[in-house]
Parts: C-alpha cells; structure tokens; sequence
C-alpha cells in the first residue's frame, strides 16, 4: 500500500472520528440542557410541560436553551455525513435517504432555536406557528430515518445489532408519537413528549457510538 493511499485513509478515519464525536455529543447536550434549565426554572414541572416551554419568548433562560437547540442541530447536521460516509454502498438511495432525513432533523432542531415558540407554547404568533412544524420536522424524519437503512445493517454483519436495535426505534418510536399526539394523557404531556423525542435521540447515540468505535479500531 502506498504512503498516499494510506494516508487518504487516515484521513477519512479522522474525519469520520469527528463526524461520529457530533452524534455523541448532540444526545448528550439535549439531555444535560432539558434537565439543568428544568431544575432551575421555577415552577417547572418535566412530566407537565413541553420542553420548548424551556425556551419560550418568556421563559427566564430562553437564550440558553435555544443556544443549546442551535448547537444540539448542528451537531446532528454534522453527523448526518458521518452516516453517510460510514454506511455508503455505492451510493445506495436508502442510505441517501436516510442520512437525508437525519439532516433534515438536525437542520429543524437548529432552527427551532431560532423560533421560540410562544408562552405556555400556545402558539398563535407566525414565529410561535412555525416553531411548531419545526418540532415536528425535528422529530418524524428521526423516528422515519432507520428505516432506510435496515437493509444495509441486515447484510453487513458487524451492524447486525444495530439491526434490531433500529426495528425497535421505529415501533416504538411511531407508536409513541402517536400516544403523544393524541393528547390522550394531557396531564402527561411533558413525559410524553421526552419519551417520543428520546427514542430517536437515543438510537443516533448508539449509532455515533457504533461509528465512533468501528473508526478507532481501524485507526
């Protein structure tokens, strides 16, 4: 093997290393961010409330918690190449897709933190209305994304974890948003919510993970 060809893979490991970091972090950051300004919010209750209440135009720590959805969004943005790259088989259009829609979600969890949405999150302002779809843009293309990628984890046999691992993310993950959506438990709604979102975030983590570890053993 020539010093250059060597060297090229080097690289590609670095840099996936890095993309992989992203999906790490991300998960991590949502997680730390909701929990902190939740504490420190007065009155705030994690089983009652949404979370973009958090981040609300009247919410005393709004900038923080937007500033994290910005940071939050781009690392996931980041890490939508990471699976590209790792995965990519000939440029299948499934993996296209997939990485797509992990992108999109970044991209929307990035914007949100630019439309906050109203107080109490009633939403009846342009801003306030936007931030709603954004939710849910950050949220479907995440639960929908795994989807597209199971045949490529079913034929390679180091992601075969990941596998069934992904099956489970997208029942769980459809059924419930669907709880969550249907407002059947207001009282709940908070719970809800973190739980249909957490799913998700929670397979880009093992996925970063899986990345983050297949790159280093090779490196």
């Amino acid at each position: 093997m020539s010093y250059s060809i060597l060297e090229e893979r080097l690289i590609k490991r670095s840099f996936q290393l890095g993309l992989a970091i992203c999906g790490i972090i991300g998960p991590i950051l949502f997680t730390i961010v909701l929990i902190i300004l939740g504490f420190f919010q007065p009155g705030y209750n994690h089983i009652t409330q949404y979370m973009s209440e958090l981040g609300a135009v009247n919410a005393p720590y709004a900038n923080i918690k937007n500033t994290g959805l910005f940071l939050i969004g781009t690392l996931i943005v980041f890490f939508s190449f990471g699976i590209y790259l790792e995965l990519n088989d000939k440029k299948a259009k499934s993996i296209i897709l997939g990485s797509s829609l992990v992108f999109v979600s970044g991209l929307s969890f990035l914007l949100i933190g630019f439309f906050p949405c109203d107080p109490d999150c009633i939403n009846f302002s342009t801003v306030g209305i936007i931030h709603g779809y954004l939710a849910n843009t950050a949220q479907l293309p995440l639960i929908i994304a795994p989807y597209f990628l199971l045949a490529n984890f079913k034929r390679n046999e180091k992601w075969h974890s990941i596998y069934y691992c992904s099956i489970v993310t997208i029942i769980l993950g459809i059924i419930s948003f669907a709880v969550y959506k249907s407002y059947i438990f207001e009282g709940y709604i908070g719970l809800l919510q973190r739980i249909s979102f957490g799913i998700p975030i929670v397979w880009v983590e093992i996925i970063a993970i899986k990345i983050f570890k297949s790159n280093l053993s090779e490196s």
